[in-house]
This record gives structure tokens, sequence and C-alpha cells, in this order.
């Protein structure tokens, strides 16, 4: 019989659950868990690094590997510059993270919600819009910073010619990145073949990690594992395989939750 456990971990059987519990399998699979062959990481330029596939953070999975992480008077940057070229605009912009009409926006402002944080204290950078000077104010007046997913090389390029790798290299506070967000926090990422990137390349990151590389939404295809082993050989460094349902937190230390596969 399978049990199920509840927000305050209790655990009851099948019979006795209601629709929002968790199978109890599925909460000992997203309990947070370390690779005995990895060790303290050094030089960290920021406190916390979080690494996901998904901006669903409320999701209970990743919620309850957070939750100690967020509180509810953070204060919220989060800063969309991974759209793709056919963002050509405000407008454009407008359709992807706009309150009220952008397809992007509540998936990545009301996942905060879960923990407390309110509308007042999320704020967006508008790549469009805000002068260079207001992109950093909002930067540096929050405590956590969104780095959204999409394409990781176009989102470095706009750091760059907005003048904020800088200001973002040294965050002080709790970054969030998922896919092309997380994969641009590394000083050195690769990109492997897919739909949106034909060839297979390394890119420059913002530098705030180092020595190991990472392949989100990992599900062990012949091209992903052809670009892993590629990694391994020609820069001699771990690669953590993210699946759909698995993180990473860096604090000092690599905690993992939900699956991942090191190599």
């Amino acid at each position: 019989m399978k049990l199920y456990i509840d927000q305050k971990n209790n655990v009851v059987t099948m019979h006795e659950a209601s629709g929002d519990m968790k199978c109890f399998e599925e909460f000992e699979n997203s309990k947070p868990y370390t690779f005995d062959t990895v060790k303290e990481v050094k030089g960290l330029e920021n406190p916390v690094h979080i690494l996901l596939n998904t901006s669903m953070i409320d999701e209970k999975w990743i919620y309850m590997n957070l939750k100690k992480y967020i509180s509810k008077q953070d204060r919220v940057c989060i800063l969309p510059f991974s759209f793709f070229d056919d963002t050509k605009n405000e407008v454009d912009w407008n359709k992807q993270y706009a309150p009220g009409q952008g397809i992007w926006y509540r998936s990545n402002q009301d996942v905060f919600h879960k923990y407390g944080i309110c509308d007042e204290q999320i704020v967006w950078v508008n790549y469009f819009k805000d002068t260079i000077d207001e992109m950093k104010m909002k930067i540096l007046n929050s405590s956590i910073l969104m780095l959204t997913g999409g394409a990781p090389d176009l989102m470095m390029k706009r750091i760059k010619e907005k003048k904020l790798k800088k200001i973002i290299k040294n965050y002080k506070g709790i970054m969030i990145g998922y896919s092309a967000g997380a994969m641009i926090q590394l000083d050195l990422y690769h990109i492997s073949p897919d739909e949106d990137y034909p060839k297979f390349s390394y890119q420059n990151g913002l530098g705030c990690l180092s020595g190991f590389d990472i392949e989100p939404h990992f599900r062990r295809s012949k091209i992903q594992m052809e670009s892993i082993e590629k990694v391994k050989e020609e820069k001699g460094i771990s690669i953590y395989g993210i699946y759909e349902d698995g993180g990473m937190i860096i604090d000092k230390g690599i905690t993992c939750f939900g699956k991942i596969d090191l190599f």
C-alpha cells in the first residue's frame, strides 16, 4: 500500500490521503543528497546558487528544498534576458513577460507567493524600456535574483551589452536560474545540439561557479551523452545531468534534490 505525506510531514495511508498530499516514495526521492566524490566548492562569488530546469518553485518537490532559503521578507528581481531573437521590441517583450498579457509572467511571478512574497516585492528588468542605471538599481535592491530560461548565449550577450555582468557576478543575494539561467551561472558551459542550436558549442558565462558543468533537461539522449563525454574528455570536469524533476543548491557544497546523474 502506498503511503502519503502532508505538509506537516504526517504520513497517512492512500485511503486517508487528500488530493494535495504527496506520495511518500516521491517525497523520499525529493529529499536533498550529495555525491561522495564532490568536495566543497571554493571561491563562491554568491552565498547561494540554485540551478533548476523550471521556474515552478512553488511545486512541492522544489518548495520543500528551497523554503529555508527564501523568506517572506525577500525582495525579488526577475531578469528575463533569455528571449530569442524573434522578440524585437517592447511590444514583443510584453507578450511574453508583462502583467496581464505575458505568457511567462505568472510562471515567474506567482511562484513566489507560496513563500509569502507579494507582488509589491517583485520587480522585472525590462530590456527594452529600463535604463542601465534602473536595471542596476533593481538588481542591487533585491535579495533574490531570478534568471529565466531560454537562450543562454543571447542572455549573456544582453547582460554584457547592458554592462550588468560585474554587478550580477558580485550579487550577494540568492541567485535562482532555470535552464539557460542555470547554465550562465557557470564560468564555462556547453550547449548540446537541439532544435534551437544545431551545433555543439562552449560558451562563457557569468563566472559565479566553476569546476563543473551541467546538462539541463537531461533525459540520457544519445546527443546529450555524446556532449557529456566530449566535455569530460576536453575539459576534465564533472558534469551534472539535471532531469526535469531535479535541482541543485550550491551553498559552500553542492546539494542535489530530485533526479540528478553525475558524470
